[in-house]
């Protein structure tokens, strides 16, 4: 089984109804806004969930959306919708784990994923995958995420994150091979 093939069960085609939708929000159309979040809503509380945790999740994506309705007059439209969304969600987690380093280590913050009925062994590849993941420096753990849970582009990642686009794909690459190490090392170790 491959990183890709693991990280990817959570994946959700949208129609691209985003920029019909966009428009009309944007203009102030509280149903229009409505459809966007419904589309975007369960891929979106399931990226912030392995970024903070279950426990937080719901509070957090209610947030981000309140942030996206409050900022959406100033979407200048030069990423998609997806990737601007998922900006704000990277810096709201990341506002959200700073706030929770003043009461808790961060090695105690812990990344789950929803556990799916009669999927043990997905589960535990799942559970093995996410501490690969947790061996790999942060920086380089959010470019993964994503690009395989919210997937997004390199460069819609470089965008959302204001980061060099060289630099988001020097850390892609480099989390990826770290990823694919510790998965060896794991398969070797219970071979």
């Amino acid at each position: 089984m491959t990183l890709a093939q693991v990280l990817t069960p959570w994946r959700h085609d949208t129609i691209d109804s985003d920029s019909r939708l966009l428009t009309e929000a944007r203009r102030g159309s509280r149903p229009a806004f409505d459809s966007l979040r419904r589309q975007h809503e369960q891929a979106l509380r399931g990226f912030v969930a392995r970024r903070v945790g279950p426990d937080a999740a719901d509070d957090l994506t209610q947030e981000i959306w309140l942030a996206c309705w409050q900022a959406l007059a100033k979407y200048a439209g030069r990423a998609r919708f997806k990737a601007w969304l998922y900006g704000i969600a990277t810096h709201k987690c990341a506002d959200c784990l700073r706030s929770r380093a003043q009461t808790m280590r961060r090695e105690e913050v812990t990344f789950s994923e929803p556990v799916q009925p009669d999927a043990y062994h997905a589960v535990e590849i799942r559970q093995i995958v996410q501490e690969a993941l947790r061996s790999v420096p942060d920086e380089q753990r959010e470019v993964l995420e994503l690009y395989f849970y919210a997937e997004l582009t390199l460069a819609e990642i470089a965008q959302a994150l204001n980061r060099n686009l060289n630099t988001v794909k020097y850390q892609f690459y480099r989390a990826h091979a770290l990823v694919a190490q510790a998965l060896q090392t794991e398969d070797r170790e219970t071979s």
